[in-house]
């Protein structure tokens, strides 16, 4: 039986690992990381931008469908408490 921060932990690297974290870490300023505490499992989102553009760090970045689009690849899971299972979402990934 996993906790939330240990299932959000483990979500977001199964993301990272989708992505590639060295393509991840290229664009580590135009990337995204969110996660959400679900009744049976942690939701966890990664999300990058390599599209070279001014970012507004003023403006909040809202996980919905209309906004997924700011986004050219993200990566979404479903980590299961009681078993610790990865259920992938989303994923667009980059080309190699």
């Amino acid at each position: 039986m996993l906790t939330y921060a240990q299932a959000k932990k483990k979500g977001v690297n199964a993301c990272l690992d989708k992505l590639g974290r060295d393509f991840v870490k290229r664009h580590e300023d135009t990337s995204c990381a969110g996660y959400g505490r679900e009744e049976e499992y942690a939701f966890c989102y990664v999300g990058v931008d390599d599209r070279p553009e001014t970012v507004d760090e003023s403006e909040d970045v809202i996980l919905d469908d209309e906004k997924r689009a700011k986004f050219p690849y993200l990566v979404s899971c479903n980590v299961w408490y009681r078993d610790g299972k990865i259920e992938f979402l989303d994923c667009i990934l980059p080309e190699n």
